[in-house]
């Protein structure tokens, strides 16, 4: 029972990008706050040129992240993806442009793209619905803010659906999964037996999602 509660405490801990529920300071932070530094954490991957530049912005995420007290295993769930994307990168930059051409292309490329959607990661893990909304609307018309949120919560609806898809792919014995990945000859398979099916309920979930806004007068508040 109380492993239990600890678990519906912390939200769905196995899920990335899932909310989870805490005191930390970066949880008791304003959601305006909160999506202000995610900019400028992102902003500041797209330009970081150097290695030193990489370093320091990963350092400032890293802490940033952990000072919400969110955990190693959760920061796990939410790099994997991109650690992978990041050794495909380097594989593809190395394979163009060999060895000492495509080294550091491929690194500083695959460590921007994580770098710039890592702070997103603490928004979503720290920021309630009600709350994201409300930071939203302060810095931004209400439609816009509406739409921004609306795709920042499906980061992890669509984490989530594609966890179920690679396993029920796996039990159908379809190479999918981390240790598939590395290998170019199974991305086409991964592609069809996990990007299909997660875009055909996307655009499910897109639609129904639309139907729900228009139903409950969205657009009518948007025109006047």
């Amino acid at each position: 029972m109380k492993k239990r509660e600890r678990t519906e405490t912390g939200g769905f801990r196995g899920n990335a990008f899932q909310y989870c529920a805490g005191d930390s300071p970066i949880h008791r932070l304003g959601a305006g706050w909160k999506i202000v530094l995610s900019l400028a954490f992102s902003a500041g991957a797209i330009a970081a040129r150097e290695p030193w530049m990489l370093l320091g912005l990963l350092a400032m995420n890293l802490a940033y992240y952990l000072s919400a007290q969110l955990g190693v295993m959760n920061l796990w769930r939410d790099i994997r993806f991109f650690l992978v994307q990041m050794a495909i990168i380097l594989v593809l930059y190395l394979i163009k442009y060999g060895v000492l051409e495509g080294l550091w292309p491929g690194l500083r490329t695959g460590c921007q793209i994580l770098l710039l959607f890592l702070p997103g990661t603490v928004l979503l893990r720290t920021t309630q619905g009600t709350q994201m909304m409300r930071g939203l609307k302060k810095i931004m018309p209400e439609r816009l803010g509406f739409l921004l949120y609306a795709s920042m919560r499906f980061v992890p609806f669509f984490a989530r659906e594609t966890r179920e898809i690679a396993m029920a792919q796996q039990l159908r014995g379809a190479p999918v999964g981390v240790r598939y990945a590395w290998k170019p000859v199974h991305w086409k398979a991964q592609f069809h037996c996990l990007m299909i099916p997660l875009m055909v309920r996307a655009l499910k979930t897109a639609r129904s999602a639309a139907l729900s806004a228009e139903a409950r007068g969205f657009e009518e508040r948007s025109r006047s």
